[in-house]
């Protein structure tokens, strides 16, 4: 049930303000899509993690993150500012 719930609403968040403010300079989004990347191949032994109390949360946390910069570096391909006549 977390895990649909955490990456539900990150997913949500992302885009919701691709909606509401639209897509940056596309540069941003490349920069988003790479950090997520990063942080998605960090916690499988590219760079050693310390042990943490509870494993579970930080894989929550992690995934948060992971989904919210992918959708919102990837939506501003459809999202795009809105032209002026």
């Amino acid at each position: 049930m977390w895990p649909f719930l955490v990456f539900g609403s990150s997913a949500i968040l992302a885009l919701l303000l691709l909606y509401f403010f639209r897509a940056k300079a596309w540069y941003w989004h490349v920069l988003s899509v790479l950090l997520a990347g990063v942080i998605a191949v960090i916690p499988r032994g590219v760079i050693p993690v310390p042990p943490q109390p509870n494993e579970n949360t930080v894989y929550l946390a992690v995934g948060f993150f992971v989904v919210f910069l992918f959708l919102w570096g990837v939506g501003a391909l459809f999202f795009r500012p809105r032209r002026r006549a």
